[in-house]
């Protein structure tokens, strides 16, 4: 169950996807995840926690570290740290946050259920700031080429009626779409609140640097969501040409949604 943190942030409680075995089969847990579950305001301060119980920390093993991507275009690059179980709850131990206890008792119960096979520790999550925006391009690309193939066929319809001497009738130009591609298949049957949820925890599969970005995007899809339905409302009551555009936009919409989920769901 989520908490609350000390800056009244909600706090993910640590869950079988925050543990990775990729690294020598061995569960681990990343230390910004880490910090994250214990409430720490800098997320990044447990890297410098960690280099200074190094010493006690690889009397338990290795401490495995993971080069990683910049967040952003030009950063530099970092490393992550993975730590074994006895290793996280050693650094849980020295945090010395008011959490600390409760992430003790989560990590035991959390590694111990993983390592009876009770629970199933998901892979690293792959999809990465560069994805997200390799993403958006492509998305925005698709609807500008989708409007102007419907501004095109209208446009070439209406000068043909005027060729002809007829009267150009703008709900018979609407009526005559242009060619669209193939249906997208209906999505899953799910509640609301299912819906929600699968999205949330796709979500906490990121690291914690992308997941704001996963929450702007929602938050994009839904207003685009919203906006493309009061565009479609407004145009039908004028009986304009644009709803077509409208709903070639809200179809793009919908495979904008499915494309991320199926990334999300690939991570996952």
């Amino acid at each position: 169950m989520d908490s609350m943190g000390d800056d009244g942030q909600v706090l993910p409680a640590l869950s079988p996807i925050d543990i990775d075995i990729t690294i020598n089969h061995e569960p681990r847990i990343r230390d910004l995840r880490l910090a994250e579950a214990l409430g720490m305001k800098n997320l990044h301060s447990i890297r410098e926690l960690i280099e200074r119980h190094m010493d006690a920390l690889t009397t338990f093993g290795e401490v495995s570290r993971q080069a990683e991507k910049p967040s952003r275009r030009g950063g530099r690059p970092s490393k992550s740290f993975y730590l074994t179980k006895r290793q996280a709850l050693y650094i849980t131990a020295k945090s010395d946050t008011e959490r600390a206890a409760l992430v003790t008792i989560q990590m035991v119960e959390l590694f111990d259920a993983v390592t009876g096979g009770t629970a199933h520790p998901a892979p690293a999550p792959a999809l990465t700031r560069a994805d997200i925006d390799a993403i958006d391009r492509r998305a925005r690309r698709i609807g500008q080429e989708e409007e102007q193939r419907a501004r095109s066929a209208l446009t070439d319809r209406a000068l043909d009626r005027l060729r002809r001497g007829e009267r150009i009738d703008i709900a018979s130009l609407s009526a005559a779409r242009p060619e669209e591609p193939a249906a997208l298949p209906p999505p899953p049957a799910r509640t609301r609140e299912e819906s929600m949820d699968l999205a949330l925890a796709h979500l906490r599969a990121l690291p914690p640097e992308l997941r704001q970005e996963g929450f702007r995007l929602m938050h994009a899809i839904k207003a685009h969501s919203d906006a493309l339905k009061e565009l479609k409302t407004a145009t039908e009551a004028i009986n304009s040409p644009l709803d077509t555009v409208a709903e070639i936009l809200e179809r793009e919409a919908t495979l904008i949604r499915q494309t991320i989920a199926a990334q999300a769901g690939r991570v996952g």
